[in-house]
């Protein structure tokens, strides 16, 4: 089993310098979970601190219901890979495998058995006598996985895993972690800055800012259900677009005006009871990429900004539209059979149903739910 829980963890270096503060976490058994976060938000101070490579201040760490802030890194059953692999350059594949359980004095049968065995999972069986300068980036990562894997440890813990590799790469092998995540059936801590590493492969998100959790969730809740605007901008890409608006009600219901456009809010994603109290005040509202929709039509309407393009980026399957209006950025998702006909000035309005709105002073959302 690989369940650990976080208890009130706190971390603070000589000079009061927080890096972690009030974390509190449940991590399931065969779990894939990801801290994710901007550089110096604590991810990797939590991961280092679950490892025992850093001294918990205070709040207390369980594995498996055992207490073990004070048990040394090589007695957790932990297996951590790093971001620059950490492979020992004088030696094979075979050896770098087989490193661990050598120290261990492991029955040589039995370190052959497993280090051929993971080789064969890893398809790593025709590199084992070659040495780390002669391997490709993605095949040194794969040995780092390796090392790890033949101890048959309780979690596996990767601090950034992929950041040195190139973009195609670093996709293919974010697919292959994934299907390992699955053969294998331990828990995994993954720490990225990258959202899209985050969405696509944790069964669970959490997304960190200056040493704290912002919000816990699964990646689809996490981009649909942001709880403040931070999780919303970092969550998703491009990043959701944000603009001031101001709430006004009339007989129709409530609506958020930007200038000439006023959008109507739907009762069934906003509570009229919450909107109340901002009837006249200045909100932000955010709208992602893909619910920017282009108006042709020239009619009555006053759900409409009137923006010019900036650029246009053509994707193959879709355009990402650059938009200037009175100085604030727009980015919208179009389909790829729109190319050609977006023109200098677009008409733009925002599907009802998918915008937000968040405090402009908490940041907190203002969704039902």
């Amino acid at each position: 089993m690989g369940n650990f829980v976080l208890k009130d963890i706190k971390k603070v270096y000589p000079g009061d310098v927080v890096a972690v503060s009030d974390f509190n976490l449940e991590i399931n058994d065969k779990e894939f979970l990801v801290l994710v976060g901007p550089s110096g938000c604590g991810k990797s101070t939590v991961l280092r601190m679950i490892a025992g490579l850093e001294e918990i201040t205070f709040g207390e760490l369980y594995l498996n219901g055992r207490l073990i802030n004070m048990v040394a890194p090589k007695d957790r059953d932990i297996a951590m890979v790093f971001q620059n692999y950490a492979l020992y350059p004088h030696m094979t594949v075979y050896k770098n495998l087989a490193y661990a359980l050598s120290l261990r004095k492991v029955p040589k049968s039995v370190i052959d058995k497993k280090v051929r065995d993971t080789a064969k999972l890893l398809e790593l069986e025709m590199l084992l006598n070659r040495k780390p300068k002669a391997l490709s980036g993605g095949q040194k990562q794969r040995v780092a996985l390796g090392r790890a894997m033949v101890r048959d440890p309780e979690a596996f813990l990767l601090d950034e895993p992929l950041s040195n590799l190139d973009a195609k790469l670093r996709a293919s092998t974010r697919t292959e972690i994934t299907k390992l995540h699955k053969k294998l059936g331990t828990t995994f801590i993954y720490v990225t800055h990258d959202q899209t590493e985050a969405m696509t492969m944790a069964d669970r998100i959490v997304v960190m800012k200056d040493g704290r959790i912002q919000q816990i969730g699964e990646p689809q809740a996490l981009y649909d259900w942001p709880e403040n605007q931070f999780v919303a901008g970092f969550i998703g890409s491009p990043q959701m677009n944000f603009l001031d608006a101001v709430i006004m009600k009339n007989d129709q219901g409530y609506a958020a005006v930007i200038d000439e456009m006023k959008l109507p809010l739907l009762e069934n994603r906003f509570s009229p009871d919450v909107l109340a109290d901002y009837i006249g005040k200045t909100v932000v509202l955010g709208v992602r990429a893909e619910d920017v929709v282009r108006a042709e039509e020239n009619g009555a309407r006053t759900d409409l900004l009137e923006t010019s393009v900036e650029v246009s980026e053509h994707m193959g399957a879709e355009i990402l539209v650059y938009i200037d209006y009175a100085g604030k950025k727009i980015i919208a998702r179009f389909d790829a059979d729109m190319n050609g006909t977006i023109e200098d000035n677009l008409k733009i309005s925002f599907k009802a149903r998918k915008i937000h709105l968040f405090d402009k002073d908490s940041e907190r959302s203002l969704l039902s739910r």
